[in-house]
């Protein structure tokens, strides 16, 4: 099967200057920009105001070649418990394109087959051995974006139980000798594509998170995953195709006044307000954004929630059917810091908005990076923080007024 839909584009324009800094302590990151605020008079501050979690569901469903528009690097399987930012149920369901099959193999020359995948991603306890189940999809499904972010497909029988942990770097399935018989025609036939729909990867059903895992595995071909399918002498790669990560997410069980729980692929993005009306139509140098994040959270003890390393800002318009969403700026995260990617549009946007020339945003949304499946969190403290209430930081042509 083919991907129908391509890839939401997401715009990015080059440099002017938005900072999102995320301290811990007053005199950590982000003080100096404290001091430029209080005494350069060509500084605005812009309190943001109204911080909420909303949803923003993006479906972790697509091709496993980077140079597709739908491209997805990792699939997520395991459960864990998080009451800070919600339970995760996760499956993973892959496809494969059939390797260089010799010409005259037969259903005969089939001996064996088995599924590597690669690890490379944690969420949750990480000294947790997680015990995952291969089963065969039935059905069929595609890269599609109409699937809700949770949808489960049809599957059978238990083929292959493998434990996770975090020092295999591979994880192996092996496939049972009566399922290589019984389906080495179709792997070595030219039905393949039509025929096989791939395989799932869950967490048994009666499994207990306490507080368990979710493991993430790599997709590419680079990486070393694939299934593995011994012909005669030779053992062929099937590479991943189609790739999908089912997350059943829950709200967080414990609400902590001082956090808000953003987190990718669970429908949990920020979403704020911000009154420019008070700047007047002052001609607009740059723009940073403020806003502190908890960092502390990503590590507690082998409990581990990987912080987003990007994020995208949008500016919204209008409400139902009249809504619109203009993308404003890129946001890289590196060592608990958001710096801007692509700020250009932050600044003509608001510019625009600042001279009249376009209407005010009734709101903003900052979504974690929706390209990958992942469970990466975007702890963003809510005020008063101690030391940096979010804000947008506006600096000016001549003094502000």
């Amino acid at each position: 099967p083919t991907a129908r839909l391509p890839v939401r584009a997401l715009a990015a324009a080059a440099v002017a200057a938005l900072v999102l800094s995320a301290c811990q302590d007053p005199a950590g990151v982000g003080l100096g920009l404290i001091d430029e605020e209080q005494l350069d008079p060509n500084t605005v501050p812009v309190a943001i105001t109204d911080l909420a979690l909303f949803n923003d569901s993006t479906v972790a469903i697509g091709i496993a070649q980077a140079s597709n528009a739908l491209a997805q690097p990792r699939v997520i399987a395991g459960a864990v418990e998080d009451p800070l930012f919600g339970d995760v149920r996760a499956v993973a369901y892959v496809d494969f394109l059939q390797g260089d099959v010799p010409d005259d193999a037969s259903a005969a020359d089939v001996s064996e087959a088995w599924l590597v995948l690669a690890r490379n991603y944690a969420y949750g306890d990480t000294t947790t051995a997680l015990p995952l189940e291969l089963r065969q999809i039935q059905g069929d499904w595609e890269a599609s974006r109409d699937y809700p972010p949770d949808t489960l497909f049809n599957v059978g029988p238990v083929l292959s139980t493998t434990t996770v942990t975090v020092a295999d770097s591979l994880t192996r399935f092996d496939l049972p000798a009566s399922w290589v018989s019984q389906n080495a025609g179709l792997l070595v036939g030219d039905d393949f594509a039509d025929g096989f729909e791939g395989l799932s990867l869950s967490v048994p059903a009666g499994y207990t998170p306490a507080p368990g895992v979710a493991w993430g595995f790599r997709t590419y071909a680079t990486a070393g995953s694939g299934l593995r399918v011994v012909v005669e002498d030779d053992t062929l790669t099937y590479a991943l195709s189609e790739v999908f990560s089912s997350l059943d997410t829950e709200p967080p069980s414990v609400t902590d006044p001082a956090l808000l729980p953003a987190r990718s692929s669970s429908e949990a993005a920020v979403t704020f307000n911000a009154d420019l009306a008070g700047v007047g139509t002052a001609a607009l140098a740059q723009a940073r954004l403020r806003l502190p994040l908890a960092a502390s959270l990503e590590t507690e003890g082998p409990f581990l929630r990987p912080i987003a390393r990007r994020a995208f800002l949008f500016g919204i318009r209008g409400s139902g059917t009249d809504r619109t969403r203009s993308f404003l700026s890129e946001l890289a995260i590196v060592d608990g810091q958001v710096t801007v990617a692509s700020p250009a549009t932050l600044t003509d946007s608001l510019q625009a908005v600042l001279l009249g020339s376009r209407s005010a945003f009734d709101g903003y949304e900052l979504v974690p990076d929706p390209s990958q499946a992942s469970l990466d969190v975007l702890p963003v403290r809510l005020p008063p923080t101690g030391d940096v209430d979010p804000r947008f930081t506006l600096t000016v042509v001549g003094a502000a007024q």
